[in-house]
């Protein structure tokens, strides 16, 4: 319920002090400029089955660790939607899901944080070779789904070309498509039209009565941002998710 409340003010920019339910403060104090997105939005950005994300974010029955447990309650953050992001493009190439999860702790402990794959410097460092998951540590890699054996076939690394990162190396920005950017400091993560705080699912919702002239002379945008916006939405209301 909290969460539906907190999208409701993401999407209207109202939510009176009065109205403010119990916990409110303190989640927002937690998830802001974090970005907030329930089971449903990751999937539905990821164009995955929400089975998949509940499954991903609970240990599993061997009790290897979760690729990305919820920050607060059922709410994930922008960090842990950008793992899960780039924890699928891994098990696309092949890589199991125990040695993902496998290979993500050894990452945490050799790296000493919770969100590896939302790091530069990790994300930089990872590829696979052929089914297995592997990380350049202190100068040679590692199989590190597989308890960190040598690597010495092949290696892919991950080229993450929609990414944008902080001065720190932490993953600050997600721009999937041109004029489109998902950056958890603006509508809390929700995907925009770039350089505003206007969303995709605005556009697209408008589109079903105005046209493309109208849309765009009502928010100053230009006929591109708002084609942009409109085909974004129709590709993921079609199951093509976000490329990292």
């Amino acid at each position: 319920m909290l969460l539906e409340r907190i999208r409701a003010e993401r999407t209207s920019g109202k939510f009176p002090n009065r109205d403010r339910p119990l916990g409110y403060d303190a989640f927002m104090s937690v998830m802001l400029n974090r970005g907030i997105y329930d089971v449903a939005e990751v999937a539905h950005l990821l164009a995955v089955d929400p089975e998949r994300v509940v499954r991903w974010a609970t240990p599993d029955s061997r009790g290897s660790p979760a690729i990305a447990g919820p920050s607060f309650d059922r709410a994930f953050s922008f960090a842990e939607l950008v793992s899960f992001a780039i924890a699928l493009e891994i098990r696309q190439r092949g890589v199991s899901d125990l040695d993902v999860r496998r290979g993500l702790q050894v990452l945490r402990e050799e790296h000493k944080v919770d969100h590896p794959l939302a790091l530069r410097d990790v994300v930089s460092t990872i590829g696979t070779s052929g089914a297995s998951l592997v990380a350049k540590l202190h100068g040679q890699w590692f199989d590190v789904g597989k308890g960190r054996q040598a690597a010495f076939d092949s290696i892919i690394e991950l080229y993450l070309q929609h990414l944008r990162f902080d001065d720190a190396g932490a993953v600050s920005a997600w721009a999937p498509a041109p004029h489109i950017l998902l950056d958890p400091q603006i509508q809390a993560g929700a995907p925009c039209v770039a350089g505003t705080r206007i969303t995709t699912a605005t556009i697209h919702a408008l589109l079903d009565d105005d046209s493309i002239d109208e849309v765009a002379d009502e928010y100053g945008l230009s006929i591109e941002e708002v084609d942009a916006a409109d085909k974004f939405e129709q590709r993921l209301l079609d199951g093509v998710g976000l490329a990292a």
